[in-house]
Parts: structure tokens; C-alpha cells; sequence
């Protein structure tokens, strides 16, 4: 559904007291999903818009990915959620807390979370964002209520991405590399990080997939991802070509028993 249509929906929700604990929404976390979030806390704090908009409000809590893994530790869990969460509203009415890149939740920070979730105070809401629905635990889906958003474009289609899921099971850098060259050359200039953008999203498809098989203990299904992330930054440094990039995230990749 688009953002208007789900904001009617929880605004409906919130007005008539039946506002799920909980809302899961997947989405783009900084496009169309942040201003669904923008929208439901502009309505619960409708005098405080200035706190609103730059995060200084008191009784709006805030956490997302850190560090160079870009995970949600369970010591930032229970620092910028759980604690903040149990207090007292400052205002007396509303808390939220919002949860950037759900699925970067540790199994760990998901348990520390899941209490919180499960038990909240009067009059409290949790906004999950992501992009990725299938890297969050069930423990966290069941308790929430989905709210599916458009999700950008941004995976290789037809042949392109046909060779690259070929050289990607054959753990070969060297095709890899190949395919992303042709395609640079073909993209007018401006569209290149577009280009490699989607190169590399299409990758990080692959490390998931692994992940929601199942067939990965889930540390080296969180590892592939990572692998993925680090390397989509590096393809961006001048001073690495994609050959080497490619040939460093293949190294640290791990495959299913079946896939080797």
C-alpha cells in the first residue's frame, strides 16, 4: 500500500484505541518508510513538531545499525530502547520507539527487545523499519503488525542477472567483475552508481536467500551480509577495483554444504 493509505490505516487505528503494540514496516527505510513513521509521530505529538522533526523530543526513541557491521547490538538495545522505554512519558501521553534496519537485530537484541514488545506500557508503539522482511526473526513478525510499503527498484533483471548468480555459486571474482565492467560501460555516466548499486543489491539477494533457507547457522548468514555491505563501500574507494573487492567478498563468504 502507498504511505497515505497506511497512515490512514494506523491514524484509524490510534483514534478508535486499537493501535497494534507493534508495526512492522517494510519498505525503503529512508524513503517512503521514514515518512510513514514522520506522518504516525506528527500526529501523537502534534504540538511538538519542531521536536519531531529534528529528534530532540523526549518520549520518541531512536535506534538503527552501528559500528562498521552495521548490526543493532544488545547493549544498544536495551541502552536506547528498552531503558528509555519503560520510563514515564515526559509529556504523560505517548511513548515511541523506532527501530532503523529491524533486520539487523541480533538474536540476542531481538530477545533483550522482545519483552518490551510483548508487555508494553499504556499507550506506547514500537515502529520496526526494513527493506529486508525475511533477515528479522519470527518471534519479532508475530508480534507485530505488517505494513507493506513499495520497495525501491534496484535488482539486475534478465541475462545480467542470470551470470552474475552463476559466477556468484561458482565463487568466481573473475566473472563477477566482468559482468559489472560491461555494465558500467553500458550505463551513460551518471547512471554508474546506479549501476553498481543494483550490482551489488542483487549480491546481497543471494546472502539472504542463504539466510532464509536456512541452510547457514544464522552468525554466518549475518556474516555474508555484512560481507556484502563492507563491500559495496569499498567498490566506491578509487583506490580498489572491483576485481579485488570482488575477490576479497568471496573470500569471506560462506556457502551451504550444498553449494560447494
Amino acid at each position: 500500500m502507498e504511505v497515505s493509505e497506511a497512515f490512514s490505516l494506523i491514524s484509524r487505528a490510534i483514534d478508535t484505541g486499537h493501535a497494534a503494540h507493534g508495526y512492522l514496516i517494510v519498505g525503503d527505510v529512508r524513503g517512503n518508510g521514514a515518512e510513514l513513521v514522520r506522518r504516525i509521530l506528527l500526529k501523537l505529538f502534534p504540538n511538538e513538531t519542531a521536536q519531531v522533526e529534528n529528534g530532540s523530543h523526549p518520549d520518541i526513541a531512536c535506534l538503527e545499525p552501528e559500528g562498521k557491521a552495521r548490526i543493532i547490538s544488545v547493549e544498544a538495545m536495551r541502552g536506547k530502547i528498552v531503558g528509555p522505554m519503560s520510563l514515564a512519558a515526559f509529556s504523560g501521553g505517548w511513548k515511541v520507539g523506532v527501530i532503523l534496519g529491524a533486520d539487523r537485530l541480533r538474536p540476542e537484541s531481538a530477545n533483550a527487545f522482545l519483552k518490551s514488545l510483548e508487555e508494553p506500557t499504556p499507550q506506547t508503539l514500537y515502529l520496526l523499519l526494513t527493506d529486508q522482511p525475511d533477515g528479522i526473526l519470527p518471534t519479532i513478525v508475530s508480534r507485530s503488525q505488517r505494513i507493506d510499503l513499495p520497495l525501491p527498484p534496484g535488482l539486475l533483471a534478465g541475462e545480467a542477472y542470470e551470470r552474475v548468480a552463476t559466477a556468484f555459486a561458482a565463487k568466481d571474482a573473475v566473472a563477477l567483475a566482468a559482468v559489472l565492467k560491461e555494465l558500467k560501460e553500458e550505463a551513460d555516466d551518471a547512471d554508474v552508481p546506479l549501476v553498481r548499486k543494483a550490482f551489488y543489491r542483487t549480491l546481497m539477494s543471494f546472502a539472504r536467500q542463504m539466510m532464509v533457507a536456512g541452510k547457514l547457522p544464522r552468525h554466518l548468514a549475518f556474516r555474508n551480509v555484512e560481507a556484502v555491505e563492507d563491500a559495496y563501500r569499498q567498490s566506491d574507494r578509487a583506490n580498489m577495483g572491483d576485481d579485488m573487492v570482488l575477490s576479497f567478498l568471496l573470500d569471506r563468504i560462506s556457502f551451504p554444504p550444498s553449494a560447494t
